[in-house]
Formats: structure tokens, C-alpha cells, sequence
């Protein structure tokens, strides 16, 4: 329970802000890593991670940072160049949505905390943008097994945060349960 209240306490001081501020507890990943599995799941280089960034309107784009991410991630960067130069500012589901179909993005989302959908996008190696801190912000959810959840926040790109499942999940449930992802071509699993 200490360490739920602590997480708690630490996502509600954040937000989808762009500061350099320590936002998540860092961590290695567990030491319980599959071996013959890669961890984490969306093994994203840390040379084609995006951070946040402010826009017109003077706020965080940590929804679109993620979906750049993802972008890049599954194999169409063309995609998330284009993503990263012509969206900024807060973003809802809705909205997102609209944006997806007018740039003819092929996307999936839950919009009611369908945790099967984020173990498909993790199973599938695509991740999932996934909100946290009531809704305020957006991450990358990179791994999900039956332990761990791995956290990549486009406002600290350089280490994946680890997280037991079911923290995870209970923060995720409580920030609007909202996950999305493109539907691209993620990269191979590597070889066991």
C-alpha cells in the first residue's frame, strides 16, 4: 500500500508538462526478465524516442509525442515525422480519433479500461499509449506480463519505468482507462 500511495503521489505531482522534473521512480527492469523474451516488449532505441514538447497553445503534447513514438516504433517514420511537425498541444480521444481518420492512420483504442486491449498491443509488439495521473498525461506502455508493466514517458526518454502490474493497471483504470495505438507493422520478436 506504501508504495501505491507513493506512486500516487508522484504521478499527481507531475502532469503533462515538459520540465526536466524526476517524474517516475527508476528503475532496472526486474530481475524476473524471461530470458528468452525481449524485455521490454517495445524495445524502442533510445535514439528514436520523442520527447514531450510545448505547443501553440502552451501545452504539453504528451498524447502526439507518444503516438510519434509508436510511429516510429512500428516501422512508419515517415508517419511520425509528419505527426511530430503538424499536432501539438492536449489531446482527448475523441479528438485523436478524428485526427487518425482525416490523416488515414489505421488505429485501435479502448476508451473503457479494456485491459485485454493492452495486452494485445503488447503481445503484438505495437505498445499503447496509455494515460496516467487522472488523465492528465500520456505514456507508452512498452511490456506487460503477468508481473510487470514498463512505462516509457516522453518527459523522461532515457530509462523505462517498472511498475507491478496491478499498480499499474489500478492508476491506469483511474486516469480514464484510455489506451490507443496504430495499427502498423511492429518489429519482429527476437529469436529464442
Amino acid at each position: 500500500m506504501k508504495k501505491l500511495f507513493a506512486l500516487i503521489l508522484i504521478v499527481a505531482a507531475a502532469g503533462c508538462q515538459v520540465e526536466q522534473e524526476e517524474q517516475f521512480m527508476l528503475s532496472l527492469p526486474p530481475d524476473e526478465a524471461p530470458i528468452r523474451r525481449e524485455y521490454p516488449t517495445v524495445n524502442l532505441p533510445l535514439g528514436l524516442r520523442q520527447r514531450n514538447w510545448v505547443g501553440d497553445r502552451g501545452e504539453g503534447s504528451c498524447v502526439h509525442a507518444s503516438m510519434v513514438m509508436l510511429f516510429r516504433w512500428q516501422g512508419f517514420p515517415a508517419m511520425a515525422d509528419w505527426w511530430r511537425n503538424n499536432n501539438a498541444n492536449g489531446e482527448w480521444a475523441d479528438d485523436l480519433a478524428v485526427k487518425f481518420k482525416n490523416a488515414k492512420v489505421r488505429f485501435a483504442q479502448t476508451t473503457t479500461a479494456d485491459e485485454s486491449f493492452l495486452q494485445w498491443a503488447c503481445d503484438t509488439r505495437r505498445g499503447a499509449g496509455v494515460t496516467v495521473m487522472g488523465g492528465r498525461h500520456m505514456v507508452c506502455l512498452v511490456h506487460l506480463d503477468d508481473r510487470w508493466a514498463g512505462i516509457l514517458d516522453n518527459n523522461n526518454i532515457e530509462a523505462i519505468s517498472w511498475y507491478p502490474r496491478e499498480t499499474f493497471l489500478a492508476e491506469w483504470r483511474a486516469s480514464h482507462g484510455w489506451a490507443v495505438t496504430p495499427i502498423y507493422w511492429p518489429a519482429p520478436p527476437l529469436p529464442q
